[in-house]
């Protein structure tokens, strides 16, 4: 919640049709989903199980910081979520996402369904619920997390097709950043005290 992909969902479905913008964006997350599910899955087999587990603690704890660290240098949250949508407005504005592979693709997708799913696929990678789905993916049962990660960007990306601007001004940018650095925090702890099998 308020990031950049559910910014650039919200802002797409206050100009375009909710129906349209939702499918292209959770296309593109479902998409991402596969892929870093499936890659999560694949470095065990080049990595050793240790070195892999060793590398998600790091990284758990790493966003968990980072994020804490966000949470406490934001003082006004409320400019700095006006000035990320500004950015957001103007990425969409400049057309960005109109390549020859969507003028390709118009042909079988509505121009809007394309520009939804471009724009969220490029927003999301190696953003952190990638990377989180990645490392999740490790060490845990992958159809589990490739079903939680789609519930989740689901949820997400459904409340901000609804309702974006109205829950980005209700709810701050430093409790979000709070609450997802404890869990990563806590992610980091789990997977050093309760290594897989």
């Amino acid at each position: 919640i308020g990031d950049e992909t559910f910014i650039i969902a919200a802002l797409m479905a206050m100009r375009h049709p909710k129906a349209t913008v939702l499918s292209g964006a959770l296309s593109a997350l479902f998409v991402m989903t596969i892929l870093s599910t499936g890659l999560g899955r694949i470095v065990p087999n080049l990595i050793s199980r240790k070195h892999t587990n060793s590398a998600a603690t790091v990284l758990y704890a790493f966003f968990g910081l980072r994020l804490l660290y966000i949470a406490w240098r934001s003082s006004d949250s409320k400019s700095n979520q006006k000035k990320e949508m500004e950015e957001v407005e103007e990425k969409l504005e400049s057309g960005q996402g109109k390549t020859p592979f969507r003028r390709f693709f118009s042909r079988f997708c509505t121009p809007i369904f394309l520009e939804s799913f471009i724009l969220t696929f490029l927003a999301e990678w190696g953003d952190r619920s990638q990377i989180a789905t990645i490392a999740l993916a490790t060490h845990k049962n992958a159809i589990g997390v490739a079903i939680g990660a789609s519930v989740g960007h689901t949820i997400c990306t459904s409340l901000a097709v609804v309702g974006g601007s109205m829950l980005a001004s209700r709810i701050s940018q430093r409790t979000v950043a709070t609450v997802g650095g404890l869990l990563f925090l806590g992610f980091s702890v789990s997977s050093y005290f309760y290594p897989p099998l």
